[in-house]
């Protein structure tokens, strides 16, 4: 072969080479994202004592966490990843297409009062971040409907004792295990994406936030 023809092989492998480096970045940025499962449809109570249906949310992307107010450890953290989210979406422009929910999987202490005095204590502006709470069978759907784990740990002396042992367990200290999970939900109510709770990364949520509205906005 001529050093020529040896020069085009090269340069065509070469461009082959970055064609399949370009597909193998934008492929995924492609793709759509998976459905895993609907949000469930049920009516809860906000932070204003207000009623709120989840139904309402249809039309926006929605960016749902789960918390307890009394958490030590995870909900903190995953709260304030939703505020650095939300100032995220406020800076692109996106309020009106963006809704983030946090709903509390301990409805007997986190009455709509307590979760306002949470949601100020964070900083979440409340035109497009919604704190829920609501009767015990009510969050029950929704823990259900997401196939979420939570579970109550309740303490005597800080041993943890079994809850049929108490006569009043409210009256009694107790932890809630539970899952550490966001849900991001789309404009027809299917869950989408499962972000690791307090262990996202809150610009790689922020991207697939911009990719949902992308996606049904035709852009």
């Amino acid at each position: 072969m001529t050093r020529l023809l040896w020069i085009r092989i090269g340069i065509s492998l070469l461009a082959l080479a970055g064609i399949v480096g370009l597909y193998q970045f934008a492929a995924p940025q492609l793709q759509p994202l998976p459905v895993y499962m609907p949000l469930p449809e049920v009516t809860l109570t906000d932070q204003n004592g207000e009623a709120f249906d989840l139904a309402q949310t249809r039309g926006r992307v929605v960016l749902l966490s789960l918390i307890y107010t009394h958490c030590p450890d995870v909900c903190p953290v995953t709260t304030a990843k939703m505020k650095q989210v939300q100032d995220l979406v406020r800076g692109a422009g996106l309020n009106d297409q963006v809704q983030l929910i946090t709903f509390t999987v301990d409805p007997e202490r986190d009455t709509p009062d307590v979760l306002q005095k949470y949601q100020h204590l964070y900083h979440g502006s409340p035109d497009n971040w919604t704190f829920l709470s609501g009767a015990s069978d009510k969050i029950d759907i929704l823990i259900k409907g997401l196939d979420l784990y939570v579970e109550r740990v309740y303490y005597v002396d800080n041993t943890p004792v079994p809850v049929s042992s108490l006569s009043d367990p409210l009256s009694v200290a107790y932890v809630v295990n539970h899952t550490d999970l966001m849900f991001l939900v789309d404009r027809q109510g299917n869950v989408r994406a499962m972000p690791p709770g307090s262990r996202s990364d809150v610009n790689e949520t922020f991207k697939l936030i911009q990719k949902l509205v992308r996606e049904q906005s035709g852009g």
